[in-house]
């Protein structure tokens, strides 16, 4: 995992419209750039990326920057080969986007998705502040040859889950860990794909879908014995193989995650004093285990201690 920061204040203030020129060719491939003033730029970022970066792949960018104007041409494109996409999210100031035949103006609030493998132009004006997000290949090809839709309304439920996931990895980028990093991005693209177009969205999306889905059913119906892997399986409509891999979005197995949340919930109940009066065993099986020995395994394997000994701590 990489978290990585430039400021043009690291530099004399002659030096800094190359030293920009040079950052934003490192995050986002070749642009023309235009200052409205060049003595005196000031621009920083902080970007998020996985280690084995390379260019088109998912990064999160915080930048904030003076008056400038990038264009992307044809020659950048065939230069650097990146035709994934990016997706802008304004937190200060407003940002212009042209594309094809589509004009956009951003302000805070708003959502922006430009195609980086078709030439365009972005322009802002000073001290705006905003998010960009890489949109991976696979997702900007499910959406080519749609409408082009440059500003998004976070009022669409997808979207605005969308918004949600870019501030959190704002919000823990100096804590997320590299697994966590690429879990957030893939939901989010994920999320984005199926609200630009959710007949095309690629197999992350639908994987995405399916794990959601699997979480929700299986915490609602945890307490029911007859829950297991197989009748998860045939309620989704899926296989076993599509629900192993969509688990791995979360780190998990469908096995793993359904006897966690049945020890989670055998732990409220057996902390819980208007349980006090049910007994070790019958809690078991209110959470959903057939067998005591399958549940006192898996209580010990998740929380290194017995219940008896966690009921014991909580009356103490």
């Amino acid at each position: 995992m990489q978290l990585l920061s430039g400021s043009t204040a690291e530099v004399d203030a002659d030096d800094r419209p190359a030293f920009w020129r040079h950052h934003v060719h490192n995050n986002h491939g070749g642009t023309r750039i235009r200052y409205a003033r060049t003595r005196g730029f000031s621009g920083s970022t902080t970007v998020q990326r996985l280690s084995t970066y390379r260019l088109g792949d998912f990064q999160s960018v915080d930048f904030t920057s003076d008056e400038v104007s990038y264009e992307r041409t044809d020659t950048h494109i065939d230069g650097d080969g990146d035709r994934s996409g990016r997706l802008l999210i304004p937190r200060r100031g407003l940002i212009s986007l042209a594309q094809a035949e589509s004009t956009a103006q951003l302000r805070p609030g708003q959502l922006g998705v430009v195609d980086w493998g078709k030439p365009m132009i972005l322009a802002h004006g000073d001290q705006v502040r905003a998010w960009i997000l890489t949109v991976p290949a696979n997702v900007m090809r499910a959406v080519r040859g749609n409408r082009q839709r440059l500003a998004l309304e976070p009022r669409d439920p997808l979207l605005g889950s969308v918004m949600a996931l870019a501030g959190q990895l704002h919000r823990h980028r100096t804590t997320l860990t590299a697994d966590q990093f690429l879990t957030t991005s893939t939901h989010l693209v994920g999320l984005l794909a199926a609200a630009l177009d959710e007949r095309s969205a690629p197999e992350s999306t639908r994987l995405a879908a399916i794990s959601r889905d699997a979480q929700q059913y299986i915490r609602a119906y945890s307490d029911d014995p007859r829950l297991s892997v197989d009748s998860l399986t045939e309620h989704l409509g899926i296989t076993r193989r599509q629900l192993e891999r969509a688990m791995r979005l979360a780190q998990t197995t469908p096995h793993a995650y359904l006897l966690k949340i049945r020890v989670q919930r055998a732990a409220e109940r057996l902390t819980d004093p208007l349980h006090s009066g049910r007994t070790v065993t019958d809690i078991a099986y209110d959470s959903g285990f057939s067998t005591m020995s399958v549940f006192n395994k898996a209580f010990r394997d998740h929380y290194k201690l017995t219940p008896g000994d966690m009921r014991r701590g909580a009356a103490r």
